[in-house]
């Protein structure tokens, strides 16, 4: 069991601006340092780090915490794990007891289970995979294993090693979930089982499954084949990204050992992370039915953010890399891979098959669609002339996406208030924000509170409740992309002195009331001279 000293001297040596900057660009920002979020998508920077505190804070989505919460939430590792890189990286000697640890069983309890899966694949099992055409050789390369009819391998094992509950594994009380299942290892990067693939043989729902989710375990961070592609992946300097397990095998298959699969879950900014490690460089391999497209569109986003260079392999007629290796060979595989298509012309290609284009109506709304991923292709010039050539060649004329027009659903932008200009000046050039005098009663409730939880000297951003953290984040959106130069504090100070006029002006109106004649015109003449004031300030 490890102390708490021993955690605090880890997070204490650690500088945790350099960890996190190793992951999102970090920009300082007075006494913090500002970023775009890495565990959502935004445009708008909204991710906080404060090194006096050695915590981090997004206020759109809420994460937070010190650098051992980021590791476990960046890297999708467990508390231990997380704390084991930073203790290497701070020089600090850390006893585990690796025989009864936690982590040690779980790996033993997969290895067990999957050898166990290894011996009872049968006759069946092996057809199915020689079907699919598969060489006795190949069957055990990729460890295939089967889980029998009404199967109870796991709790025999469980028992066998001492482990009383099975949750904390994967597995609920009760039948084996792979009962009936040929049974997919899945590894770590470092080549351990840390989960099952199941798939069903003949007919039923659903095809396949995975292992539940553990603490080892998660579908959002892991990828198949990934401890094998991981070489290849740096050598080659681009990674092949398909769905499921056996798309992902038919391209190994080929010779192709540089693509990975996402387990059939949605691509993620954690999955991006561990290939931008040894590559900029991508290939997305989906299918092209509409949940396919979808799927692409989506991790098309991430990427693009992210700044990759993103191609995209086009199966036609329902085909995937399994089914063209059985019809073509590797040959055919290569070819289909070579001839992807870049992300600039996908994107209007895939989107204008949803709409009658020649409908004017229709057209408007593509072009709205369009828009938002005019705004992302926009960082790469030549990527972004691409683009809008694919757009012209569709519709049979340029667009100027700067101009509004075209789009029948554009909003209108919200001018900030005061309190907008103030909450984001104090958040991000705290020595400007320094420079005013604010009177915190001059302002609207919100900001009013803001500014008293700022002031507490032990405040900490962890502990914002979750309508200030709206609050924050509508600000930061509105605000974004503004510049704070001498006009921006000079309206700032206007808008300020403004309010104030206004809040003397409502005093001498209520004294007014009960002013007797002499104190009237005292106050009049005060307040005239005020109206003027304001006047002057454009009021």
């Amino acid at each position: 069991m490890l102390s708490k000293k021993i955690i605090e001297e880890v997070k204490s040596k650690v500088d945790i601006v350099d960890v996190i900057s190793r992951y999102v660009s970090l920009q300082k920002v007075g006494n913090n340092y500002r970023a775009l979020c890495p565990f959502h998508t935004e445009t708008t920077p909204s991710f906080y780090v404060n090194p006096s505190f050695k915590t981090y804070h997004c206020f759109g989505c809420g994460a937070s915490g010190d650098v051992i919460k980021f590791i476990q939430e960046i890297e999708g590792v467990s508390f231990i794990e997380a704390l084991r890189r930073l203790a290497k990286e701070a020089n600090v000697k850390i006893e585990l007891d690796e025989t009864s640890s936690f982590h040690s069983l779980y790996l033993k309890f997969y290895n067990e289970l999957h050898e166990e899966y290894k011996r009872n694949l049968n006759d069946f099992a092996i057809s199915y995979l020689k079907n699919r055409g598969f060489e006795e050789d190949e069957i055990k390369k990729y460890e295939f294993g089967f889980a029998p009819i009404d199967s109870d391998i796991p709790y025999k094992i469980a028992k066998k090693l001492n482990i009383n509950s099975l949750r904390k594994l994967g597995f609920l009380h009760g039948k084996d979930p792979f009962s009936g299942r040929l049974i997919i290892p899945i590894k770590d990067e470092y080549g351990r089982v840390i989960a099952f693939g199941g798939r069903i043989l003949g007919e039923g729902q659903p095809k396949y499954i995975n292992s539940y989710e553990t603490e080892f375990f998660k579908k959002s961070s892991t990828m198949f084949l990934f401890n094998i592609a991981k070489d290849k992946i740096k050598n080659a300097d681009f990674a092949i990204v398909c769905e499921g397990y056996f798309d992902a095998i038919s391209f190994h298959r080929a010779g192709l050992t540089n693509a990975v699969a996402t387990l059939g879950t949605a691509f993620t900014k954690f999955h991006a992370r561990k290939i931008r490690k040894l590559t900029q460089n991508i290939v997305l391999s989906f299918d092209m039915d509409s949940a396919g497209v979808k799927a692409t569109l989506l991790s098309l986003k991430i990427l693009l953010t992210m700044d990759f260079n993103v191609m995209i392999v086009v199966f036609e007629d329902g085909k995937d890399p399994d089914e063209i290796l059985k019809t073509k060979g590797k040959t055919g595989l290569f070819n289909i891979v070579q001839s992807a298509i870049p992300a600039e012309v996908f994107v209007p290609k895939a989107l204008s098959k949803k709409y009658d284009l020649k409908n004017s109506n229709a057209a408007n709304m593509y072009l709205n669609e369009l828009k938002s991923w005019s705004e992302i292709f926009k960082s790469a010039p030549q990527r972004y002339e691409n683009f809008k050539n694919k757009v012209k060649e569709i519709l049979g004329y340029d667009v100027d996406f700067e101009k509004p027009s075209y789009f029948f659903s554009k909003k209108a932008t919200m001018l900030p208030t005061l309190e907008d200009m103030l909450v984001y000046l104090y958040l991000n050039f705290p020595e400007q924000f320094e420079k005013l005098d604010v009177d915190a009663s001059l302002l609207n409730f919100e900001a009013q509170k803001f500014f008293n939880f700022v002031k507490d000297e032990n405040f900490s951003f962890d502990k914002l409740s979750k309508e200030m953290e709206g609050y924050i984040e509508s600000v930061l959106k509105k605000m974004e992309n503004t510049e704070i130069d001498e006009t921006y504090m000079e309206t700032i100070e206007r808008k300020l002195l403004e309010r104030k006029l206004e809040k003397r002006i409502k005093e001498i109106d209520k004294y007014l009331e009960k002013a007797s004649d002499e104190e009237k015109k005292v106050l009049l003449q005060t307040r005239i001279e005020l109206v003027r004031e304001l006047k002057k300030l454009g009021r």
